[in-house]
């Protein structure tokens, strides 16, 4: 289903990984004239079509998803004439074998978009990021000790940070059922973002002498240096509420988004993983990237030893 009524539905869809850049990613086709993004980043329509949603985790139930297909086609209501039009459910790969006959059914065969990125740089930054938003009070080694329970419990997937990482099995069940895939890797887009976001205008056939503004980065993590900052975007209170309200009154949707996280991003310290952890984690990833660099012809050797301890 391509229309519903006088609506367009989405042509190309970002599937994941979370943290891997997909919202970054997001905002810079966003910024494209003829592409359109849904007014809702991760409207998770296809993985909401199986009951119960997995909103069990700390703050998951802050989460909406849009379960009805007319609230999810409202989406794109103000899609007009541009060519391309899309969404970025970031747990589309993850959750693959479910998501995937629910896009068929209802999008046909779109082009997909996947983001990876070294899986165990990934695991950390989906820690950082769930320790910034005030969600995790765990240790690292501790939250991959409950990753199961967790997972049997119906937490969302950014809790599985070693689970979420393996990306083969979801890479290729995509490359199987859609003709047109594109990888993308998050090593590329940040060394040379504007090449790699034209580049992927071309695959959903826009202008690519198009150029996103990209010295926003979206949705990085880190450990807070100041609470207070932190509070303001992340803690459920009136305060949060109304400096949500004000900066989007005073600015456009797409700038108050641009300004808290620069904000955001100027106050996080820098993380590190314990040796011995990414050790661990490079042991338990090694098989899943060789057959993920064959599948995919691209060298991943730089993901096998020793990198960035980082949790950005």
């Amino acid at each position: 289903m391509e229309k519903r009524g006088t609506i367009r539905l989405p042509n190309f869809l970002i599937v994941g990984m979370s943290r891997c850049g997909t919202t970054s990613l997001f905002h810079y086709l966003k910024e494209h004239p003829d592409v359109f993004m849904s007014s809702t980043k991760e409207p998770s329509f296809f993985l909401a079509q199986f009951k119960p949603v997995p909103e069990k985790g700390i703050g998951d139930d802050e989460r909406k998803y849009y379960q009805d297909v007319e609230d999810y086609c409202r989406l794109f209501k103000k899609a007009g004439n541009r060519k391309a039009i899309g969404e970025a459910s970031s747990e589309n790969l993850y959750h693959s074998e479910k998501v995937i006959p629910s896009i068929q059914k209802y999008l046909g065969n779109p082009k997909i978009i996947i983001s990876l990125r070294n899986p165990v740089e990934r695991a950390f930054s989906a820690y950082t990021f769930l320790i910034s938003e005030n969600r995790e009070f765990l240790s690292f080694e501790e939250g991959l000790e409950q990753e199961e329970k967790r997972r049997r419990e119906g937490w969302r997937h950014i809790w599985f940070y070693q689970d979420a990482g393996f990306y083969f099995r979801g890479v290729q069940a995509y490359l199987e059922n859609f003709s047109e895939v594109k990888v993308c890797l998050l090593d590329d887009l940040k060394k040379g973002p504007v090449s790699v976001v034209q580049d992927v205008y071309r695959f959903l056939g826009v202008d690519p002498s198009f150029v996103p503004n990209v010295a926003v980065r979206y949705k990085t993590s880190g450990i807070p240096r100041s609470k207070k900052i932190n509070r303001l975007f992340e803690e459920p209170t009136r305060l949060r509420k109304i400096v949500r309200g004000v900066g989007r009154f005073l600015l456009t949707e797409d700038r108050w988004i641009q300004w808290r996280d620069t904000l955001k991003n100027k106050s996080y310290a820098k993380a590190e993983m314990k040796a011995e952890t990414r050790k661990s984690l490079e042991n338990a990833y090694r098989e899943d990237l060789l057959r993920l660099q064959d599948l995919i012809h691209r060298d991943l050797s730089g993901w096998l030893g020793s990198g960035d301890s980082s949790g950005q």
